[in-house]
């Protein structure tokens, strides 16, 4: 055995030491298919409600997974405890107070709003105005085994992309 592999050997064995030192000795936990699918089965059972954010379903799930996490001796990290507030935005689209238009040399042209444009809550809302070159990619599609490429030799930086 060269001195490599030595000196190897002897750290493994003194990290296996320590740890095993370190850590009480727990029975072996092997995975049970049959438990995990009875997990799913509640968490996604239609009395939950599709746990819903704020429902009463999903008190019961949160309910569900704290026991079993308790259960299994595991250690909460949360603030309080297992649970861990989290801030939300909300966000409201008033569509009879929204609209959207192109603009080009002068001449509005308005969108109808849910045919020709679509505004999302999920992201930050732009600016009341956007001023930018409109540019028409199609569908965007890139399609490598037709040699395929909406995008290919479009400048996009700094234009609004439709």
């Amino acid at each position: 055995m060269n001195l490599t592999r030595l000196l190897f050997a002897i750290v493994v064995v003194a990290v296996a030491s320590q740890v095993s030192a370190q850590q009480p000795s727990q029975p072996a936990r092997h995975f049970d298919g049959n438990t995990w699918w009875a997990h799913v089965k509640f968490l996604a059972d239609d009395r939950l409600e599709g746990r819903e954010t704020g429902s009463e379903g999903l008190r019961k799930a949160q309910s569900y997974v704290v026991d079993q996490f308790s259960k299994a001796k595991l250690q909460p990290a949360g603030v309080e405890g297992f649970y861990q507030p989290v801030k939300f935005v909300s966000r409201e689209i008033v569509e009879k107070d929204s609209a959207a238009a192109l603009v080009r040399d002068g001449k509005t042209q308005p969108l109808t709003l849910g045919e020709d444009a679509y505004f999302s809550t999920r992201v930050e809302p732009s600016p009341e105005e956007v001023t930018a070159p409109l540019v028409f990619a199609g569908y965007g599609l890139k399609i490598p085994e037709n040699n395929y490429d909406d995008l290919a030799g479009l400048d996009l930086n700094g234009k609004t992309v439709g």
